[in-house]
């Protein structure tokens, strides 16, 4: 089971890295720290929410499934944003429209995973 929870994790949070930091690049983010800090924001949000999801998969109805991942996308959304906000009022940090960014790699990443998870349940 530990190995099953550990590949779990690991797999979540290297496609969302790959997506975010991709989506990241494509809107434009060039610099190496913003791109770090990108980077540093995933590896603290995604463990609590996958963790979240799963706890939540086991434990309530599947009816809630979709809304709880809204919530735990939402929250995501707000804590990232808060953080890239505060270093975008920073000198020396490229860093504009914190919202925007955190908001478009969520929902970018949110849904190619749903995409995943509806082809693997699928197959």
């Amino acid at each position: 089971m530990a190995v099953w929870l550990l590949k779990m994790f690991g797999y979540a949070l290297i496609l969302t890295l790959i997506i975010e930091l991709g989506m990241a690049f494509f809107l434009g983010i060039r610099s190496r720290k913003v791109l770090l800090l990108i980077l540093f924001v995933n590896i603290l949000t995604n463990p609590p929410a996958v963790l979240l999801y799963w706890l939540g998969n086991l434990y309530l109805p599947d009816i809630v499934d979709f809304w709880l991942q809204l919530v735990i996308e939402l929250v995501v959304v707000i804590v990232e944003s808060l953080i890239y906000y505060c270093f975008s009022i920073k000198k020396n940090w490229n860093l504009t429209h914190p919202i925007l960014l955190s908001f478009t790699t969520n929902i970018c990443s949110w849904i190619i995973g749903l995409l995943i998870l509806v082809r693997e349940d699928f197959w």
